[in-house]
């Protein structure tokens, strides 16, 4: 049985940590043996990458500098990268790129998994698909774009901008709507003819349902997982590592000829209630991660600021940047950023420096460790580091 043969299968055996260490290595190595786009454009992927596969492996000791994650990635077998325990499957001892850096049979199979092969069991593959043909409809991604290039930065611009052709109100709106409704009634889309427009909400993916019911998120209000365990059972949980270590999970079961949900584990002490599927439609995975997300905490950071006496503003000017916070004479301009990346967001600020000047970024306390990187990449551009706790106590104490 030759590597790719046995693909499915073993992607199945990986833990949490090794899938997203795989799927780091994998958009990585496309990147890498790819002739497509600029090369800062490449180096910037890349470097996203990087920051994905660290964070994957943890303390395991599988981590690397940069120059050495390229290294291994060109050299090493999957085994030998891979966080956790070892295996002596196939696709453990095969290498993704060929000496001469050209993909190998196995990361093109990798690369199918993750997108072709989904069009027969849609998923997160189908998710990215629907947010690459939204971006097509917006103008923001060429024809023939691969579902690797698209980033954070391309979805927020490209929504946002097509957001602000309403109008400010209609953007602030439309914007807040993304954030607090990721999932709604088709009839409750329709009273949103600027999120109609867009085309952004689409079917829930079968993945994020079971026997016809689906259930949100108790913290972001999105679609959970939902992983069939047998006819009569699910277990679901949210995307986002964090809310689910935090009780986003449940175990759905037939009880007294209804469907139900128990809590397993954390803080959540009482499950949220099963939705029909039928009649509801969902931002995609891709909107999720790059507007929801980061959104709930600049949504909070307001509510958090005005319950310490300030004044706040979401979103002034546009996409400027996210929060215009004034109290006793003082203010702060706030540009938050959640993804875990401090080359990417360091890079994307000093690709207009005059921009950063007078700007507090403000990162989740959970990434307080990339505040000194990024104060001392941003600071000699006039822009401060701080994290969304060290923040509101400024706020609280002014």
């Amino acid at each position: 049985m030759l590597a790719t043969d046995a693909v499915p299968a073993e992607m199945e055996e990986l833990d949490p940590d090794q899938r997203t260490a795989l799927d780091a290595l994998v958009i990585a190595a496309i990147a890498w043996c790819s002739p497509e786009g600029q090369a800062r454009a490449r180096a910037r992927l890349l470097m996203e990458c990087h920051g994905r596969f660290e964070r994957a492996c943890g303390a395991s000791g599988k981590g690397a500098s940069f120059p050495d994650f390229l290294d291994r990635l060109a050299k090493a077998p999957v085994g030998e990268l891979l966080p956790g325990p070892t295996s002596r499957s196939k696709l453990w001892n095969a290498r993704l790129l060929e000496d001469d850096g050209s993909a190998a049979p196995i990361l093109t199979r990798l690369a199918m998994e993750a997108s072709e092969q989904d069009q027969q069991v849609p998923g997160t593959g189908a998710d990215l698909r629907h947010l690459h043909s939204v971006l097509r409809a917006l103008g923001k991604l060429p024809s023939g774009t691969r579902l690797s290039r698209i980033t954070a930065e391309a979805v927020q611009h490209a929504v946002f901008r097509a957001l602000q052709q309403a109008g400010f109100t209609a953007y602030t709106e439309g914007r807040h709507a993304l954030i607090t409704q990721p999932v709604l009634a088709r009839r409750a889309l329709a009273r949103h003819t600027q999120l109609v427009d867009l085309g952004v909400y689409t079917a829930i993916s079968p993945m994020r349902q079971f026997a016809g019911w689906w259930a949100p998120c108790p913290f972001c209000r999105w679609t959970m997982r939902a992983v069939p365990r047998g006819r009569h059972a699910a277990d679901l949980s949210c995307e986002d590592i964090r809310h689910t270590e935090r009780g986003a999970r449940f175990r759905m079961a037939l009880q007294e000829g209804q469907w139900r949900l128990t809590p397993a584990g954390g803080e959540i002490r009482e499950a949220p209630q099963l939705r029909p599927v039928e009649g509801q439609v969902a931002l995609s995975y891709g909107l999720w991660q790059w507007i929801v997300l980061p959104g709930l905490l600049e949504v909070e950071l307001k509510h958090r600021a005005e319950k310490a006496g300030a004044h706040v503003h979401l979103w002034p000017y546009g996409d400027s940047y996210d929060l215009h916070i004034t109290k006793n004479g003082v203010t702060w301009r706030v540009d938050v950023k959640t993804w875990a990346d401090p080359q990417g967001i360091a890079e994307r600020m000093r690709e207009d420096p005059e921009g950063c000047a007078g700007l507090i970024v403000v990162i989740p306390e959970h990434l307080g460790g990339y505040v000194g990187v990024l104060a001392r990449v941003l600071g000699p551009h006039g822009a401060r580091v701080l994290t969304d706790v060290s923040l509101i106590a400024e706020v609280s104490t002014a």
